[in-house]
């Protein structure tokens, strides 16, 4: 399970991109994505200007929700 954040805070939860950056629609993306099976690895890929409440938002979201196996992960800025 993929949430990537960009460097202007967007999020995309396995390549679909969000309407909107509320914490309920990150969550309501991730649920929908994972189905009942909590138990799936989830990933946090941010931009390096990724500003750091998004990555926050984005952990905090998965803990709400029940993932243990949470990683992060970082990319070179878009703007490179």
């Amino acid at each position: 399970l993929d949430v990537v954040i960009n460097a202007q805070g967007h999020y995309s939860v396995n390549e679909r991109n969000l309407v909107n950056n509320s914490p309920e629609t990150l969550k309501a993306a991730i649920r929908e994505a994972a189905g009942d099976d909590r138990s799936l690895p989830l990933v946090i890929t941010a931009d390096a200007n990724t500003p750091h409440q998004a990555v926050i938002t984005a952990m905090d979201a998965a803990g709400q929700l029940g993932f243990a196996r949470l990683s992060l992960a970082t990319r070179e800025s878009d703007g490179k």
